[in-house]
């Protein structure tokens, strides 16, 4: 049985590590129930298993989603970087590095974009954990939305 911690509104809420491996794993950072790419540079829009949607009823919510994946991406670039610096001192491969830094720069983003959401969305519920109305409002206004969006 997962521990799990209170809030103020008595709704129970999984450890931020636990929402962390569920997001690693791609699934509901929330339940853990449910995977939430549809694709791989789309997110579902709501869980299936616990109903709660990706973007909590915000229409700019990832916005900090995508900050996270440019630092996430490129910073491990700079560490990679850094490192092979380090091991081949004096004798570094200028030429190679930037070719290679070049194209993993461009790559890097869309490679950790899914996983740069769901980690986007256990920082959002860390700051601001999900109610029991809330849960409860994702799951009933979310199906005529839903439909909207898929008609557009």
């Amino acid at each position: 049985m997962e521990m799990t911690s209170q809030t103020a509104q008595g709704f129970t809420r999984p450890p931020i590590i636990t929402m962390l491996g569920r997001a690693l794993r791609l699934r509901c950072p929330h339940c853990g129930g449910d995977r939430l790419t549809e694709r791989w540079m789309k997110l579902k829009l709501k869980c299936g298993a616990c109903g709660m949607r990706t973007e909590r009823g915000e229409e700019d919510y990832f916005l900090g989603g995508m900050m996270l994946n440019i630092v996430l991406a490129e910073g491990i670039l700079v560490v990679a970087a850094g490192i092979l610096v380090a091991a081949t001192w004096p004798d570094v491969p200028w030429n190679l590095m930037l070719g290679v830094g070049l194209v993993l720069m461009t790559i890097a983003p869309f490679a950790f974009y899914p996983l740069s959401l769901c980690l986007w969305m256990v920082c959002d519920l860390a700051v601001r954990p999900l109610t029991a109305q809330e849960l409860e409002w994702h799951r009933n206004s979310a199906e005529g939305q839903f439909r909207h969006q898929r008609d557009r």
